[in-house]
């Protein structure tokens, strides 16, 4: 019994030892990603800002940092679960079970489960990082006309301006056009209505031609007016200016779309773009790999899956002998010709690393 004891004891003695060391690791590995992050953005000192290779090597660093958290994170889980699980059996069943196969070979498959996963992320990040630094000197290579054209190309497919410019031309013409509705209105009601007393604008008139008028002028008559002449003339003319104003910026809009479609540059240069670096420098977004750097697809989420088991996530207890992830590096890709250089530089050294 006391032999069992001890037993347990070192081997949590052990586990905690491996925890400090794997929280030293992550804290090292965040420091190198964020070192190399730092030389990302120096040798992009004269990239195009707007194509998005500082929001890659931003994001990278983001990336590094919250990797490291989420380390932190799932070994404080790991030493959690291995309370609860202290809990929940006592001494002698877990010793019983560190004695079982399947607690023999859980023990000796977690640390390079561990180990192997911290690796894998690393891998990735130093991955991702080496695209953000082949994007960036791509697009310091590209001429500074053809990033502004492929900028201008977008401002003037949409011609905001001019459509916003119609726009409120439109509206103003529509405000004069309810004006004078309502002025027409309100004319045809004024004409409808018999004069006062039975005395017309006709009637004034034919007083005013009267050698011997001396009661009626001019104003009286016009005062009397059901519809005076030109009063509609002042609603009339802006309503006509602003309403073909908008018209007019309408079919500007249309030509300089229409144009700025039919123009083949930006695309000749978007292909010239691909046939020499294979993807596009000023049509990445963040995070952008051209492939991965592991020849299988399974490889995708292996370092989750290592971590996930590791940290009995779904078992509640260590899983069974039968359900343990095969340690196993994933198999690197070989460098090839069409490969950017720092691309090739990181497969090289993945393959070294697994052949060492």
């Amino acid at each position: 019994m006391a032999k069992d004891v001890r037993d347990i004891r070192n081997s949590l003695h052990n586990s905690e030892r491996y925890l400090k060391d794997t929280a030293r690791s992550t804290a090292q590995s965040a420091e190198s990603n964020a070192a190399t992050s730092q030389a990302a953005r120096s040798a992009a000192s004269g990239a195009w800002a707007g194509a998005g290779f500082q929001a890659v090597t931003a994001f990278q660093t983001a990336r590094a940092a919250r990797a490291a958290e989420e380390q932190l994170a799932l070994q404080q889980v790991m030493a959690d679960r291995q309370n609860e699980l202290a809990e929940q059996i006592t001494w002698n069943e877990f010793a019983r079970w560190r004695q079982t196969p399947e607690g023999v070979a859980f023990l000796a498959w977690r640390e390079p489960a561990f180990g192997l996963a911290q690796t894998v992320r690393d891998r990735d990040s130093q991955w991702l990082q080496g695209w953000a630094r082949v994007i960036g000197q791509a697009q310091a290579e590209i001429p500074a006309d053809e990033k502004q054209r492929l900028l201008r190309r977008n401002a003037n497919l949409r011609q905001s301006g001019l459509k916003i410019a119609s726009i409120v031309s439109f509206a103003v013409a529509g405000l004069f056009l309810i004006a004078l509705l309502f002025q027409v209105f309100a004319l045809s009601i004024t004409s409808s209505a018999p004069a006062t007393g039975g005395f017309s604008y006709e009637d004034c008139l034919a007083a005013l031609d009267d050698p011997d008028n001396m009661l009626f002028s001019e104003d009286d008559c016009e005062a009397i007016n059901p519809a005076p002449a030109g009063s509609i003339l002042p609603q009339a003319i802006p309503l006509a200016l602003f309403l073909g104003l908008g018209i007019a910026l309408t079919v500007v809009r249309r030509t300089k779309q229409r144009a700025a479609r039919n123009d083949p540059t930006v695309d000749n240069e978007a292909r010239a773009r691909l046939e020499r670096w294979h993807f596009d420098p000023l049509a990445v977004e963040p995070g952008y790999t051209g492939f991965t750097w592991y020849e299988s697809p399974d490889a995708a989420g292996y370092a989750d899956r290592l971590m996930q088991l590791a940290l009995f996530d779904g078992h509640g207890r260590p899983p069974a002998q039968s359900d343990l992830i095969a340690v196993r590096m994933p198999t690197a890709r070989a460098p090839h010709s069409t490969n950017p250089a720092e691309v090739n530089q990181l497969l090289g050294a993945f393959a070294q690393a697994d052949t060492a």
